[in-house]
């Protein structure tokens, strides 16, 4: 019994030695990778499936980092990821090639992420809202803005700060309540600054912007009565992240055209899992059941 006892420390203490080894290759590949996608060779492999040829990778005078992809005489459509996130994340929609014959897309990372400058997380949603805006100056056409998940608010106040350059703002399985937000106790936990230095650049980032959702979404509640612009919501059901109820509370506190889209049975990364459904809604094409995108979505990837 003396003797069972030392080895099962030893045991104990080498998987946890494994488990901590394999946490850390795990945190140095998602580094890698996201350094590597957002520099323009990066960039470029990620896209290279979609057969297009007219893509360029710009940044406005600010630092932010967007690709510019299809036809310069279409109306733009301009696509804002979540937390965290990248240009990576609209690669499935900027693969249907049926958006271009109605768009050109123009896909950000947002301030912190992907190959945007500073890299450093940026709390004020409204100082977002207005470094992604330069990336419509010189436009002559209005732009559909799309934004998902914590994307979604920044893009409903663009509609609010420059509603000259909006035609309309989408916003998908967005965050809007500062009182209703699903946050994970080791959220708390990473929140230490030594955990800047352990952590992948995006999870930091992402984390956050995480712990200052609230104060910063009640920072911009005052700007949704005065948007203007259409705005459409589409939002799941069954969304395990941000919860349905968000879009439906900052509907009651818009004055505009707006229109609630409800996708039963939907769960949160609608613009990976149903990319189609998102092209068929930007298009005004008649809205399957979200299972059916899904399956698509699949046999797509395969």
């Amino acid at each position: 019994m003396s003797r069972f006892f030392p080895i099962t420390k030893r045991i104990f203490r080498w998987f946890l030695y494994l488990a901590l080894g394999l946490v850390a290759l795990l945190f140095i590949f998602i580094e890698s990778f996201d350094r590597y996608v957002s520099s323009e060779k990066g960039t470029r492999w990620w896209y290279k499936d979609i057969g297009r040829e007219d893509w360029t990778i710009n940044f406005t005078p600010s630092g932010v980092r967007y690709i510019e992809m299809g036809d310069p005489d279409k109306q733009p459509l301009l696509l804002v990821h979540g937390a965290p996130g990248s240009v990576m994340d609209w690669s499935g929609l900027a693969k249907r090639e049926r958006i271009f014959e109605k768009y050109r897309l123009l896909i950000v990372d947002r301030p912190g992420y992907g190959g945007t400058k500073p890299r450093g997380a940026e709390k004020d949603l409204q100082l977002q809202a207005e470094k992604i805006l330069e990336v419509l100056e010189g436009e002559t056409q209005k732009t559909v803005v799309m934004g998902h998940s914590y994307g979604g608010p920044i893009a409903v106040i663009m509609g609010a700060l420059q509603p000259e350059k909006i035609a309309k703002i989408v916003g998908v399985s967005g965050q809007y309540n500062p009182d209703n937000e699903v946050i994970f106790r080791i959220s708390y936990f990473i929140n230490f600054k030594i955990f800047r230095f352990l952590l992948p650049r995006m999870l930091w980032v992402s984390n956050v912007e995480k712990l200052s959702h609230p104060d910063a979404l009640r920072e911009i509640l005052p700007l949704y009565p005065k948007i203007s612009v259409p705005v459409a919501l589409i939002h799941g059901d069954a969304d395990s992240l941000v919860p349905y109820e968000n879009s439906p509370f900052l509907m009651e506190l818009m004055n505009t055209d707006k229109e609630l889209v409800t996708v039963d049975k939907g769960d949160h990364p609608l613009q990976m899992q149903a990319p189609d459904l998102l092209v068929d809604f930007v298009l005004n094409t008649p809205l399957a059941p979200v299972n059916e995108y899904i399956e698509e979505a699949v046999q797509l990837a395969k």
